[in-house]
Formats: structure tokens, C-alpha cells, sequence
């Protein structure tokens, strides 16, 4: 959180010059200027606060309001800026450093923000303010065992502070201490009844942990206190699909369009609600992970019957080539500003509710609707000729950055009680940081990682492989496309388009599904699919 430094007050100065009428010295100036900014009088407040900065050529004060200013209305990058003019004017001033940190933190900068962070509470220990701002962002960085150690230390400083004990029931919640979790939510409720948030991440605490009746209520108690809640309709959302309830899901999951990251604010054309698009052109606008974009994918053909006159698809970079080559009159591009004549655009993931209801009669089509280049896949194959046997692709982890990636990655370690099985040849997919797992499996594994660093070159590859065994990420959601046997590891309780029961899915014809037992307990998952290539 970024707060106000409270500034103690400071000799008598000359009078700022544009302030003169009024015999407004430098320090008077900037207790008027705080004083606007507590009003949330932004324009005022950043006035005078400018005065101050052009008169003294840089007063640290000056820009640190200037920084809350912009900071408050909106402009992130320009709160950045005037906080590192604060903080370079006056290094040993801890409150600059805390909400400077706080503010690379919603940026996105987690390692400048964790620089910040530390230097602030190494200036002032005994500033609440700043332990809580650097638990925030080890929570981020998923350091939760740094973010529990800061965010105690706040608590020592403040035992009333409900924001404290909801961030370390997050961070509880992470480690999987639930009980523990509970209990700080609980704290954080005591000392604010309404604090809607909190029962929201008490109720996802539930959520994962399989006690779906409880999340609910959680839930339901939120949205009585705050009916437009946008997080605990998409929690609630969630819940339904795991319970196997389509109907509400696909309604409830709409609320998720009110989500800021979800779409980009300026999509042109009028949001499609199912009116008729024949004759239309319709943008499609990639949303949330890659998988959800190639699942989505397969609504293409079913956008074609209904007669849309034109399709553009909004993807991410990484995604263009791969659904370029797939659908070659549909136009592809990362680019919003590259997007002419759209009458209507959509989420991705609203597809299934426009196309097929909220109460399907009949699940989406299993056949495979991507298709890898046939020179591409034989290229690969030759480069398999000489192995006897299965080729299998392995794959451990997804994107750390994902919320709930804790649960469905994997150690790549765990999986060496396949390794020694006859006629298998392992070859690892895995890319990105954890990549680095492929130290614990050589030499029984080839590494690919190099050669599948694009999504088409991952396509050709999957395709020329026998079996994919992996862990729900975008390549499990590939190999189901493309209409190869793929396994999916999933965690005790998966994401929600898995549903909790079967080995089997609707979305993908060749996909087989390993489910922990217990949670965590990917050992278990391992040895199922042992047994399963053992007996193949």
C-alpha cells in the first residue's frame, strides 16, 4: 500500500514565488499540498506540489506528492518516475523507498520493487508500512516463506491490521498451512466484519483444499455484504464447474469480462452477446493463458456455420504462426491497431456459453482441429526413425507466473520411476526456467527445449511423438488438439475445466487424465502412469 509520508515540519523559507500573495513559505506549501492530496483534491494538490518542485529544482517532498498524485489517478509509470526523483534527492527517507516499492510492485517490477522494499526497511525497521509492502511482494514472487517472515513483522508493529492478517492468510494459504490460513482470515474479519476480500481468499483456501460447500458459502456471505463482488462471481464461477454445475458456471463466469486484465479496455466494435453475426466480423480476443486459446480454437468451425462474414483472431505473439498456419482464412495478429471494419469482439473463453448455451445438450466436438505441417512433422519423425518403441515428450511445469501454478507444477525429479521402462524413449518439452529440471533425468532424456522454443515448432514435434505425458499446461492443451494421446497430470484439485472425477474429457478425444489422490501427491499420479505404459 502507498501511503503519505508524514514529513515533520522544517524551518521557514523563502516564499514560493506562485504562492507569494500569500506569504506561503516552502514547508507551508507542502502541508497544503499534503493536505489536498489526503482530500483526494489530485489537481490541487499536484499545483502546488509542482510549484515547490520548479521553485527548489527538485525538492524531494515536492516529487514524492507529485509521485502519490499521479499514482492515485492512474499513471503508473509517472508515479515511478517522480518517486525515483524523491528517493535519489532524499536516500534516507524510508516512506519514499516504501511506496516506491509499492508502486514497481503494481507495475510489475518485482525485483526493482524487492530492491526498494528491503532499502526501506532497512532505513526504518519499525515502519509497518514497509514489511507489508515487502511480503506483498515476496507473495508475488512466491517466496512465501520471506513473505510470512515480513508480514509477521508488520503484525508485531500493528496487531489491528486487518489488510496484515488477510495477506497472511494468503501467504498460509500458499504454504498449504491451511488451518492456520483460516485462522488469520478469521482475525482479519474480527477486526473488519465487512472486509469482503478477505472471506474471498478464505473461500478459495477452501476451494482448493476440495471443500467446495464451504468456499461457497464463503462466497455467498461476500456477495450479500457486496453483490457486485467481480472476484467471488469468477471464484464462485469456478467452484460451480468443479462441482460439475455447467449451468451456473458458464453464466456466473462471464463476471470475469469486469476484470481490468481480462480484455484490452479499448477492443473496437460492440461486445457480441450471441446476436446474429451473419455477414459480421467478428474479433476474437485472446484471454487469460495460451492453453485457453487453442482450447478455444475449436469453436472456429462452429463461428463459420453460423455464417460470420469475417474472423480476426487477437493473440499473443507466441500463438500467431501456430493458429496462422491452422486457419489460413481467418486473420491472425498481436496487434489491436492492426484490427479494421470489426462490427463485434469476444472473449475466447465466452465461446462456449454463445455457441453451445449454459446448458449444452451435447459437448463440444472431440476431433482434432489442429493440424501440423506434414513436412514439418516428418522432418521430426526421421529424427526419430532409428529409436524402437514409444517416443514420449515429457513436461513438468508450466508458467510460474500463473496463480495457481504451485499446484499444478511439478519437480522434474518425480518422474524418474519411468524412466527405466522398456521400449520408452523420453524426450523433454519442458521450456522456460524449469526447464533446468532436465539436470535430474539425463541421460534417459533427450532434450528438446532448444528446438521447440515456438509453439509450431512444439506443434510438429507432438505430433510426431507417439504420447505427450504431462502436466496441464498449453502443450497438453496442443497434443489434445492436434488429436495426439496425450496424459495429463493433474493436481487434487484442478483447474475448473477438468471438473474432479473421470479420466476421460470431452474436450479432447486422446486425452487420458492421472489425477492425485490425495493432494500434492504427485508421486501417486507418477505411478499410475507407470503402470498404465507398463500395461500398453
Amino acid at each position: 500500500m502507498v501511503n503519505v509520508a508524514k514529513q515533520p515540519a522544517g524551518q521557514r523559507e523563502d516564499a514560493v514565488p506562485a504562492l507569494v500573495e500569500r506569504m506561503m513559505s516552502v514547508t507551508d506549501a507542502l502541508q497544503l499540498a499534503r493536505e489536498f492530496l489526503r482530500k483526494k483534491n489530485y489537481v490541487e494538490a499536484a499545483r502546488v506540489a509542482q510549484q515547490v518542485a520548479d521553485h527548489k529544482r527538485g525538492h524531494p517532498d515536492a516529487f514524492h506528492i507529485l509521485a502519490m498524485v499521479a499514482y492515485h489517478t492512474g499513471r503508473i509509470d509517472k508515479a515511478i518516475q517522480h518517486a525515483e526523483r524523491a528517493v535519489g534527492r532524499a536516500p534516507k527517507t524510508a516512506a519514499f523507498w516504501s511506496n516506491l516499492s509499492e508502486m514497481l510492485r503494481r507495475r510489475g517490477l518485482l525485483t526493482r520493487a524487492l530492491t526498494a522494499a528491503k532499502q526501506a526497511v532497512a532505513l526504518d525497521a519499525a515502519q509497518e508500512q514497509g514489511w507489508s509492502n515487502l511480503a506483498a511482494i515476496e507473495h508475488e514472487r512466491q517466496n512465501f516463506a520471506d513473505a510470512e517472515k515480513a508480514v509477521r513483522n508488520a503484525l508485531k508493529l500493528d496487531m489491528g491490521n486487518a489488510r496484515n492478517w488477510n495477506l497472511l492468510g494468503n501467504v498460509l494459504a500458499r504454504l498449504q498451512r491451511d488451518d492456520e490460513a483460516h485462522a488469520a482470515y478469521a482475525e482479519a474479519l474480527r477486526l473488519r466484519p465487512q472486509f469482503t476480500d478477505a472471506m474471498v481468499n478464505d473461500a478459495l483456501c477452501w476451494r482448493d483444499a476440495g471443500a467446495f460447500n464451504e468456499a461457497l458459502k464463503r462466497l455467498n456471505e461476500a456477495l450479500l455484504i457486496q453483490p457486485q463482488h467481480v472476484n467471488a462471481h469468477v471464484a464462485r464461477a469456478v467452484v460451480y464447474f468443479l462441482q460439475g454445475d455447467v449451468t451456473r458456471g458458464r453464466v456466473e463466469y462471464e463476471w470475469r469480462l469486469r476484470l481490468p486484465e481480462i480484455l484490452p479496455s479499448k477492443a473496437p466494435g460492440q461486445r457480441w452477446r450471441g446476436e446474429d453475426i451473419a455477414g459480421k466480423h467478428l474479433l476474437l480476443l485472446a484471454e487469460q493463458g495460451l492453453g485457453d486459446v487453442i482450447q478455444a480454437c475449436r469453436y472456429v468451425a462452429a463461428l463459420e456455420t453460423r455464417g460470420v462474414g469475417a474472423l480476426t483472431l487477437h493473440v499473443p505473439r507466441a500463438l500467431r504462426q501456430l493458429l496462422a498456419d491452422n486457419f489460413p482464412d481467418v486473420k491472425v495478429t498481436s496487434s489491436l491497431s492492426d484490427c479494421d471494419g470489426i462490427d463485434f469482439h469476444c472473449g475466447v473463453m465466452s465461446l462456449p456459453l454463445l455457441l453451445e448455451g449454459a446448458s449444452p445438450t451435447e459437448a463440444a466436438p472431440q476431433v482434432a482441429y489442429l493440424t501440423a505441417s506434414d513436412e514439418r512433422v516428418e522432418a521430426w519423425r526421421q529424427k526419430f526413425a532409428h529409436l524402437k518403441g514409444r517416443k514420449i515428450g515429457l513436461v513438468w511445469a508450466g508458467n510460474a507466473t500463473y496463480q495457481s501454478d504451485h499446484m499444478r507444477s511439478m519437480r522434474a525429479d518425480l518422474l524418474q520411476p519411468l524412466l527405466d521402462l522398456p521400449d520408452c524413449h523420453f524426450f523433454s518439452l519442458q521450456v522456460g526456467p524449469a526447464s533446468a529440471g532436465m539436470t535430474a533425468l539425463k541421460p534417459q532424456v533427450e532434450d528438446l527445449s532448444a528446438q521447440v522454443s515456438n509453439m509450431s515448432d512444439a506443434e510438429a514435434a507432438i505430433a510426431a511423438l507417439d504420447l505427450v505425458i504431462g502436466v496441464d499446461t498449453s502443450l497438453a492443451h496442443l497434443g489434445g488438439a492436434l488429436g495426439t494421446e496425450v496424459w495429463t497430470m493433474l493436481p487434487h484439485v484442478p483447474d475448473w475445466r477438468w471438473g474432479m472425477n473421470g479420466d476421460t474429457h470431452p474436450l479432447y478425444a486422446t486425452a487420458r487424465l492421472f489425477r492425485q489422490k490425495t493432494r500434492g501427491d504427485w508421486a501417486g499420479v507418477v505411478s499410475d502412469i507407470r503402470a498404465a505404459l507398463a500395461g500398453s
